[in-house]
Parts: structure tokens; sequence; C-alpha cells
């Protein structure tokens, strides 16, 4: 009986130590969290006006975005805005890519881009400014002179006289020559002008870029022209006016003429470099 008893109170003795040890160890494991649940996927909308068309440049936009903790808006000229109806003003014409990308508190992110094209309701393609040629003045060179100097009869001058009838002449034309016009303080031009000479069309030129530069070294390309403009034939003494979005003021203005239409010779009766619009 007294055996029995013993081995009784050893049993429950065991089995004690062991649930207490069960307990410290449950006690020291950290208790399960319950997974968080997903949001609402974000969505990305949003629509624009131009209220007023006298002030084109200024856009109202309004977001239509959904599940959003965070907007955020990028109006393609380096600005941006956090508001969830914004107001913006360009400062000038010309194409911007917009976009509104929306986020919500898990980092999930969506976005929607536009493409705006704002163009000048005024802007007349047929009229151009003031040629600063003549209204400023300066210095005009090339690199590759005629053969009798640049005040002969189809010497380098000629090419901006301000006379449609007379001409420059360049022989050996190998797509090198530049004709630079350098200002006497700096101007924004935005238009220039060609006037086809009067002689034979493959002297035309076909290939060309104008270019801009503040010190007459580094120059940037403003616009290029990859085809003749002028017909084959009977488009002789025509001029072309050409436009492009330029909003800085170089002092040295450079055109590049790469290739005409095949001759040996070049041939141009005028060049003006002008103000965009009256």
């Amino acid at each position: 009986m007294k055996a029995t008893l013993r081995s009784n109170t050893g049993l429950l003795f065991i089995c004690a130590v062991l649930l207490i040890l069960t307990a410290r160890c449950k006690k020291n494991e950290p208790a399960e969290t319950p997974p968080e649940p997903d949001e609402p996927k974000p969505t990305a909308r949003f629509t624009y006006t131009v209220p007023d068309q006298s002030k084109f440049l200024t856009y109202e936009f309004k977001s239509t975005a959904t599940n959003f903790k965070s907007l955020l808006w990028q109006f393609g000229d380096d600005s941006t805005s956090v508001e969830a109806n914004p107001k913006h003003t360009y400062r000038f014409p010309g194409k911007y890519l917009v976009r509104l990308t929306s986020r919500n508190g898990q980092g999930y992110t969506a976005a929607m881009e536009v493409n705006l094209n704002i163009v000048d309701p005024t802007f007349d393609p047929t009229k151009i400014g003031e040629n600063y040629m003549r209204t400023v003045g300066g210095t005009f060179s090339v690199n590759r002179e005629g053969t009798q100097g640049p005040d002969t009869r189809e010497g380098s001058n000629k090419l901006i006289d301000g006379d449609t009838k007379t001409k420059y002449l360049q022989s050996e034309f190998d797509g090198t020559l530049r004709c630079t016009y350098e200002l006497k303080e700096p101007k924004v031009v935005g238009a220039y002008t060609l006037t086809s000479a009067d002689d034979a069309n493959d002297r035309d030129p076909r290939f060309w870029i104008l270019q801009g530069s503040h010190d007459g070294i580094e120059y940037a390309d403003l616009h290029t022209v990859t085809s003749c403009p002028w017909a084959p034939n009977n488009d002789r003494g025509s001029t072309k006016i050409f436009h492009f979005d330029n909003f800085v003021a170089y002092k040295f203005y450079r055109i590049y003429f790469k290739a005409n239409r095949g001759s040996r010779l070049f041939q141009m009766a005028e060049w003006t470099i002008n103000k965009k619009q009256p």
C-alpha cells in the first residue's frame, strides 16, 4: 500500500513538472498575428479643361481616382502637385506629357498619362515677326566663301542683303556649309525664311539644321528639314516660312546645310531669322 502511494505521488510530481514546462514554453512563443487584409487597389483617372481660351496656357485638372491615400501630378514641365484638383499654368506652348499617379496605404500604385499639345489659338502660320538681321543687326559669316569674296555678285553677303533677286553661290558643295549670324544682342528666334534662287533646282538645299548658341562654340539644334520644300520646276525665287518652338534668347544663329539635290554647286537667294509672330 505504501509502495503504491509513493509510486502515485512520484507520477503526480512528474506530471506537474511537465505541465509547468509546457506552460512556460507556450508563454515564450510569440502570439500569432492575423494577416492584414488587402486594401482595395487604387485607380488613376482625371479630366482637364481650359476655362478661359484667352488664357490658353492655364489648365484645370480634376482627379477621379479611387482607393488612394496620396496623389502625385507631373505636368511635363518639371512641375508637380499633390492636390486632388490642381490648376497649372504653362509658360510656353508646346507638347507636354501629364501623368497622375495614385497610391494606397499598402504601396500599390496606378497611373494615367495624357499628351497635351498646347497651341496659341491666335497663331497664324502664314505670318512671321520682324527680321532680327535688320532690326537688331550683327555680323554674318560663312565657313565656305565663294571664289570672289563675300561682297561680289554671288558672294555670301547676298544671302542676307534683303534682295530676293540676288543669290549666294558656293562651288564644290560637300555638305559642310555653315552660315552664321551673330546678333548684337540675344533674341528669341521662332521662325526663319529661305528663298530659292533663280537657277538650276538641283542646287536647292534639301537637308539642313537651324541651330542656336550663346557663345558661338556650343550649338543646340532648333529646327531640322530633311526634304526639299521647293518644287522641282517653276519654284524659283519662292520664299518658304519655317516656324519652330524656341523660348531661349540666343546670340548666335547658324544654318547648317548638309545636302542639296545633287549638284556640286549650292545656291540660295535669301535667309532671314525672325520673331515667331508679328
